[in-house]
């Protein structure tokens, strides 16, 4: 049988465990921040982070996967293919849906060889993006205007200017392949 002081301690004992749980719950519930808004840019950096893996360069990735064939054929008309089988970068990777959702002017526009270089340039960056890129809110592309990075960390979307970046990001042999919804369009195009 329990006496007077035992049912003290055991109740001063359940009341610390429900102070404990009640403080512990909030900390447990807050987001991680890092996760959307590195990981799509660096994903092997992030062993719980999911990504594609490709042993193969980003020229071979893109053509392989099948939803960039106009993307490949966009960048074999502008001689950039084969830029994408060496050297370290980043690309921002239209699908075809995307490419076929450009408007009539905006394609005519682009379909002029120094345009075409010049939106297909702006779709890609030197090297890997950093987290100090990212924060910063902007990396330069090879076209040499800046995209804009947008992060809502609540719900982990990461915009290019306004394109989303999808999860889970590629990375190949040589840079990282991010795919995009839109095609990035550079100031005053």
């Amino acid at each position: 049988m329990l006496n007077k002081n035992s049912i003290k301690k055991l109740t001063c004992l359940v009341a610390i465990a429900g102070v404990t749980t009640a403080i512990g719950f909030p900390v447990l519930a807050k987001p991680r921040s890092f996760y959307p808004r590195y990981a799509l840019f660096q994903p092997s950096a992030y062993s719980s982070v999911p990504y594609r893996n490709s042993e193969k360069d980003i020229a071979q990735t893109l053509i392989q996967d099948g939803k960039f064939a106009n993307l490949v054929d966009e960048l074999k008309q502008a001689g950039l293919l084969d830029t994408l089988k060496q050297g370290n970068y980043t690309i921002f990777a239209p699908t075809d849906k995307a490419f076929n959702a450009v408007p009539k002017d905006v394609f005519k526009r682009y379909s002029q060889s120094a345009n075409r270089m010049k939106v297909l340039k702006y779709h890609l960056v030197a090297g890997e993006i950093t987290k100090e890129k990212v924060d910063s809110g902007a990396v330069k592309t090879l076209e040499g205007q800046p995209v804009k990075i947008v992060v809502d960390d609540s719900t982990g979307t990461v915009k290019l200017n306004n394109a989303i970046g999808k999860y889970p990001s590629t990375v190949a042999s040589n840079g990282v392949i991010i795919e995009v919804n839109e095609v990035l369009l550079p100031t005053g195009f």
